[in-house]
């Protein structure tokens, strides 16, 4: 049984403070930037005070493909795709094929992160920053505690809180899609099978047919629905990023600081905090690649969103990657949030789900064959961080009462893992 007897309250106040400063001395951090860099330098210096060894590894990124330049690629493209809708028989099927090819780039570049077309972009530098503290003894399992450095651009959608409208337009991405893409192809269909093509109206090389005339306007309502999607998810400002993810980096260190003066027996520790998860969890990609030793017999645990709300959620399983979580990491999770609740009655509630929206760098992870899961807080019952990915996700919206509950829970992690191969 773990028992958890050191009061928390100056690594609460450290957590708080390092998300402070970095706010404070450097401001919003998107990948690639100058900010991010010199934010990784400073994590860098202040861990080297406490970690065995400490590193920090540059890679190349293209900030602007991932997801802005994806998502401008596919709003154009469905944009384009109704203006073909009124072509002359048979060139209206090209709105078939065009909003089809927007399906295609949404799939492979924006969920499954292929990162075909990225060459259109410019490259830019980025780095990740990890801290290794050592066991007392041999080392028989590593413990990844992972967090993010850079910032997001603004989400305007993400400002919506009633969720009926959050239904509606999300749904309608797929409704207008497969409606255009069924259109066309049932019009053509329809075309080829009527010697006058069902013309009503003819001019130059637009033609509109008795039934264009009762669909078309339908997909117009439907096309302004998808336009106010995205014009809600492609333009905006950096914003600060204390929640979203300073909170996580700043956890990850509290929890290596107390392991290093409470030595683990047969744990090696790991903390990090990558850059460019915003754009695709590129951090996290070249982290793995570059230091495959350190994911050898390991369970990684990432951290998002974890300064504030009223629920921690433990990720089985996120819909925008297709990437299903690991049990171990979930279990040992929950049991140590079970430990740490009897010992504290008034914990932060935590529960077990999948998200719709949303990911982290262990999709990366669990995508490279390792044990990852990662946990993330939310608001309300629509599972949406606080601030998420808004100008209001500054320093006031951190909780020090869920900090201090997420880093007692992942100190039962910690030991509890380390108990089983002590």
């Amino acid at each position: 049984m773990v028992i958890l007897l050191e009061n928390l309250d100056s690594y609460v106040d450290y957590t708080y403070d390092f998300i402070e400063t970095i706010c404070e001395d450097f401001g919003p951090r998107y990948s690639g930037s100058e900010a991010e860099d010199k934010a990784n330098k400073w994590i860098k210096e202040k861990w080297s005070k406490f970690c065995d060894e400490t590193n920090i590894e540059e890679f190349k990124v293209h900030p602007h493909f991932y997801p802005q330049g994806v998502l401008r690629m596919v709003f154009a493209l469905g944009v384009f795709s109704f203006l073909m809708l009124p072509l002359k028989y048979p060139f209206s099927i090209f709105a078939s094929v065009i909003i089809l090819l927007g399906m295609l780039v949404y799939f492979f570049e924006f969920m499954l992160l292929k990162g075909i077309l990225k060459f259109l972009y410019k490259k830019k530098t980025s780095s990740n920053v990890f801290g290794i503290i050592k066991p007392r003894e041999e080392t028989k399992c590593r413990v990844i505690l992972d967090g993010h450095t850079d910032s997001a651009k603004e989400l305007h959608i993400g400002k919506i809180n009633n969720r009926f409208y959050e239904v509606i337009l999300y749904s309608n991405l797929l409704v207008y899609g497969f409606f255009v893409l069924i259109y066309s192809i049932v019009k053509v269909s329809l075309q080829s099978s009527s010697v006058d093509h069902l013309v009503s109206y003819n001019w130059f090389i637009f033609e509109l047919t008795k039934f264009d005339l009762y669909i078309i306007p339908i997909i117009f309502v439907l096309l302004i629905l998808y336009i106010i999607f995205f014009l809600g998810v492609i333009y905006g400002k950096t914003v600060m990023g204390a929640n979203d993810n300073l909170s996580g980096t700043a956890v990850a260190a509290a929890v290596g600081k107390y392991f290093s003066k409470n030595r683990l027996k047969n744990v090696e520790l790991i903390i990090v905090s990558t850059g460019s998860e915003e754009i695709g969890e590129r951090g996290a990609y070249h982290f793995v690649r570059n230091n495959p030793e350190l994911f050898q017999d390991s369970l990684s645990l990432v951290y998002e969103c974890i300064g504030a709300g009223k629920v921690i959620v433990i990720v089985e399983e996120d819909y925008m990657h297709l990437a299903r979580y690991s049990q171990e990491v979930v279990s040992r999770f929950v049991k140590a949030y079970e430990i740490y609740r009897k010992q504290n009655e008034d914990a932060i509630p935590c529960t077990r789900g999948k998200l719709l929206m949303g990911s982290s760098n262990a999709n990366i992870y669990v995508k490279a064959g390792y044990e990852s899961a990662f946990i993330i807080g939310v608001r309300d019952e629509s599972w949406k961080p606080v601030n998420w990915h808004t100008l209001q996700d500054t320093i006031e919206c951190i909780d020090k009462k869920f900090l201090n509950d997420v880093i007692g829970i992942s100190l039962c992690f910690v030991k509890l893992i380390d108990e089983e191969y002590s």
